[in-house]
């Protein structure tokens, strides 16, 4: 857990002038190994180094049950055979929703759909449990989480005993410490941490190519690009022309250090990125047109944000709904989306709750990463017993459920903007981040920013009095 203070952060903006700064030089030719350019690898993992200072828990961690039953998975289908099909999807459980016993992947689901639409049979590979399964096939062909370990161990023994010192990128990374020093004087990156990371990386590039030819795939389509598995992933995918697509999942804003501001790109553009973006509006799409229309190597592509329009059209169906509705009846609606880089929620959340009657709802949805966390206890501890607060139900339902009651959303720089667009729900943003990464939904009026407590009252009570009128009484 960090205890750093808010005052001390680094934003994504910040973060990312100085790492585009490298690529003004000649420094990012210098990681050029084996025939790949490992640059993208080492942005990344500066990049997010860097942000996740400001994180105040780590992730949430495996339960032992969990390692031993993907352990056994693996070890019992080592004797299987991969089956060949059309596209492979690549996601987390991070993304996916049960609703009504089925699973349903809040990024992938409408591409899987349209492939079904065009017969085309797919293979979905879990990153967190290492699982591929079929198309209609409940049961996993193929377990690669014991592979996957493996690997990791290998990889650590090699550095570890054989390249101590990790010379060949030890001049690169005092260049990068050095630049670093001035405006983070407390982060430092080693040669070895990055030579382990790029020995990882090529190991796991081998490891899915031989995946991908047995799967013998013409599309590989990722919920997210930048781990080390998307990463290599696409190395593989472009050495055996198979396309790569990575779905938008969240914010895809300039100052994003996996999507906005590549440089000085090489000729044929980075193996490690997708060749196409699949984005959910104009505004995601022209943060990736602004450096990559200039190369033609990585593409985007507008296909709207499938999601919530499949809730919209009435494509998911959710039992719990109408208890949903029941709890929001009657009163007005707030849902705050936490962070897992803010915490609990900011004092000028807390101090709200105080200034409104009971009739108006506040649904306090955690971000997955806080999901048995300790933030989850104390709000549970400080306001789960509170009739007009809502904690489990506004973590654990489905998004567009949600935000099909709500009447306004307030966030300190959440991507849910997007699902509360959708659902014609106006959002707030309580921290600068949020005017640094969404200016253009709050130019278009879809937003909005409150960074004061006095201001962020007057925006709930007109909001209140422009949406419910006749049911709320105000102090």
């Amino acid at each position: 857990m960090s205890n750093r203070s808010e005052n001390h952060w680094s934003t994504n903006k910040e973060i990312l002038e100085e790492i585009v700064f490298f690529e003004t030089t000649s420094l990012p030719e210098e990681f050029k190994n084996e025939g790949i350019n490992f640059w993208p690898a080492v942005r990344i993992r500066l990049a997010f180094g860097l942000i996740e200072r400001r994180y105040k828990e780590g992730p949430s961690r495996r339960g032992f049950r969990a390692i031993v039953r993907d352990l056994f998975k693996s070890i019992f289908s080592l004797g299987k055979k991969l089956k060949r099909t059309d596209v492979l999807f690549v996601s987390h459980p991070n993304y996916q929703y049960v609703v009504d016993g089925r699973i349903y992947d809040r990024v992938l689901e409408g591409y899987k759909l349209e492939c079904q639409d065009k017969g085309e049979a797919y293979a979905e590979f879990d990153l967190l449990t290492g699982e591929i399964k079929f198309e209609k096939e409940s049961e996993s062909t193929k377990c690669f989480w014991l592979h996957a370990f493996l690997i990791k161990v290998y990889v650590y023994i090699y550095i570890r005993n054989f390249h101590l010192n990790s010379s060949e990128y030890q001049d690169s990374i005092s260049t990068i410490n050095r630049r670093f020093e001035r405006k983070f004087p407390d982060y430092q990156v080693t040669g070895r941490q990055i030579g382990q990371h790029l020995a990882y990386l090529r190991a796991l590039t081998f490891f899915y190519g031989s995946i991908l030819r047995k799967l013998g795939v013409s599309k590989v389509y990722q919920s997210t690009y930048y781990d080390p598995v998307g990463l290599s992933i696409n190395v593989a995918a472009s050495r055996l022309g198979i396309t790569t697509f990575c779905a938008q999942h969240g914010g895809q804003s300039q100052n994003n250090p996996a999507f906005g501001q590549w440089t000085n790109l090489p000729a044929d553009g980075y193996s490690m990125l997708p060749d196409v973006f699949l984005c959910w509006d104009e505004e995601s799409a022209n943060t990736i047109k602004t450096w990559a229309g200039v190369n033609g190597n990585h593409t985007t592509q507008i296909t709207g944000y499938h999601w919530p329009k499949l809730w919209r059209t009435g494509n998911v169906l959710y039992k719990k709904m109408e208890n949903t509705i029941a709890l929001a009846r009657g009163r007005f609606n707030i849902i705050f989306s936490m962070q897992p880089s803010i915490g609990m929620p900011p004092s000028i959340i807390t101090d709200m709750l105080e200034h409104f009657p009971d009739d108006v709802n506040w649904w306090f949805r955690l971000h997955p990463r806080q999901s048995g966390s300790d933030t989850e206890a104390t709000m549970q501890k400080l306001y789960g017993s509170k009739a007009n607060i809502f904690i489990s139900e506004a973590s654990k339902r489905p998004l567009p459920a949600l935000m099909a009651v709500m009447d306004l959303h307030i966030t300190c720089f959440s991507s849910c903007v997007y699902e509360a667009i959708e659902f014609d729900v106006p959002t707030i943003f309580i921290h600068k981040s949020g005017r640094e990464y969404f200016n253009s939904h709050i130019q278009s009026g879809n937003a909005k920013t409150c960074f004061s407590k006095n201001d962020l009252k007057n925006e709930i009570i007109q909001s209140i009095k422009i949406k419910k009128p006749e049911k709320i009484s105000l102090n």
